[in-house]
């Protein structure tokens, strides 16, 4: 599989390469967007370390491209963006290794009449096809929210709260910008067809010809989507559906993760260690839908994933042999599901912008036994989960194309099995953000 690739990689340079030889003058383009973001926060604390009242939170992205149309009608060139950003900013990045934090995006590109092709570090074929909930707030949304400022009471500073990696988001982000090769079909009667293959979890090069074999990590990663966009009556629609699968390239066969949970025995936070288990391939599916009548917009997505909590993948070491399950955040589980599903509604009229939405997600964590009842005989094999919810209300005035200002309200509650959230473990809080946004760009 590595020969091919390598073998795949050196012939898409080769043809981009010759088809430059016959090609008339470059074209240059760019751009870049920024936001700031203000926020009053209310959530539960520990004793002993008060947070903040109050967050910010800031990014911006900067982009350029060079293509070339050829005689023949191809359009191909290069396309990379930059980004830099506060930490509270971070929530929804990959966090794969290999390239820079403040690389975003870099690949190479052609666009043809049979459809357009990909090299380099861009979105998997399923998260680009991804229809969602309408929002009015990009970037202060619930569902994986760019700007995020709720933070884990058990940490000093900024640590985004995400208890047993629990992350609400209903994008198919397994592979994130790792370094790929997508395929997409021109859009025939409103349909479009993509595919993707990542061979490496990484955002270098060296890696794709390294033939070392990571405890538990996720390789030869291949990905389908199908998008529709279209109109029935008065009414647009979108749908779309995608899935994803991996490979654990070299198994940790019983395996252990730490689970902190209540005890049996008086509901004190216990930390049990799990039942032994060989993590699984990666496996998840997704679909999604959005309907459009006048100034309205209805739609949700639903997602379904092996990734604990529904992050990205883990991609290093912490205390462990195991690369892709060092915690249980980012581990792909045997027969554990984590279940995310989210609903909107929004609507235009003039420079307004309205919107509310709701997300939900059910994280089923790794079976332990509970022997902490003494003289109790009967089966105690724990089967917990990790729950949270998130509701929002926004709105957006839009004094032209490139500003924008928002403000809006977010409540987010979270269950866990330890049920507190005190010193000794916090998997269990309510927190309500208020925000106010500013969008430019350029």
């Amino acid at each position: 599989m590595k020969y091919a690739w390598r073998s795949l990689t050196a012939a898409s340079l080769i043809a981009l390469s010759a088809t430059a030889a016959s090609a008339e003058e470059i074209r240059y383009s760019w751009g870049g967007n920024g936001t700031l973001s203000g926020f009053w926060v209310d959530q539960d604390e520990v004793p002993g370390n008060e947070l903040n009242d109050y967050g910010f939170a800031g990014e911006a992205k900067v982009w350029g491209k060079a293509s070339i149309l050829s005689d023949s009608g191809w359009d191909y060139g290069v396309r990379g963006q930059l980004r830099f950003q506060s930490s509270e900013h971070e929530f929804s990045n990959d966090h794969i290794r290999g390239a820079p934090d403040f690389v975003d995006e870099v690949y190479l590109y052609v666009d043809m009449l049979f459809g357009g092709v990909v090299l380099g570090l861009e979105d998997g074929a399923a998260d680009q096809a991804g229809i969602y909930s309408p929002t009015v707030t990009d970037i202060n949304r619930i569902d994986d929210p760019r700007a995020y400022v709720l933070q884990d009471p058990l940490s000093n500073s900024y640590t985004a709260f995400t208890p047993n990696g629990a992350h609400m988001r209903t994008d198919l982000n397994a592979s994130g910008d790792a370094f790929k090769i997508i395929y997409k079909s021109p859009r025939l009667i409103g349909v479009q067809l993509s595919a993707s293959y990542t061979p490496e979890l990484t955002r270098g090069l060296n890696d794709l010809f390294d033939d070392d074999e990571d405890f538990d990590e996720q390789s030869n990663i291949w990905e389908v989507g199908v998008n529709y966009q279209g109109s029935l009556s008065s009414f647009d629609i979108g749908f779309y559906a995608g899935y994803v699968a991996g490979y654990n390239e070299r198994e940790t066969v019983g395996h252990t993760v730490d689970v902190v949970a209540a005890a049996l025995n008086g509901g004190a936070p216990t930390t049990f260690t799990s039942q032994p288990f060989t993590p699984d391939d990666l496996e998840e599916y997704g679909t999604g839908l959005q309907i459009a009548y006048e100034g309205f917009k209805v739609g949700g997505s639903y997602r379904v994933t092996n990734i604990a909590g529904g992050a990205g993948l883990a991609d290093q070491a912490i205390g462990s042999l195991s690369v892709g399950c060092s915690t249980i955040s980012g581990c792909v589980l045997p027969d554990a599901q984590t279940t995310i599903w989210g609903a909107g509604v929004t609507y235009e009229t003039g420079p307004w912008k309205f919107g509310a939405g709701y997300i939900d997600l059910e994280e089923e964590l790794p079976v332990f036994f509970d022997a902490t009842p003494p003289g109790v005989l009967n089966d105690q094999n724990r089967f917990l989960t990790q729950d949270g919810q998130g509701w929002t209300g926004a709105v957006t005035y839009e004094f032209d194309e490139n500003l924008q200002i928002s403000a809006g309200y977010q409540h987010y509650n979270f269950d866990g099995p330890a049920g507190v959230c005190t010193g000794a473990a916090c998997d269990t809080l309510d927190a309500d953000l208020a925000f106010v946004q500013t969008s430019m760009s350029f």
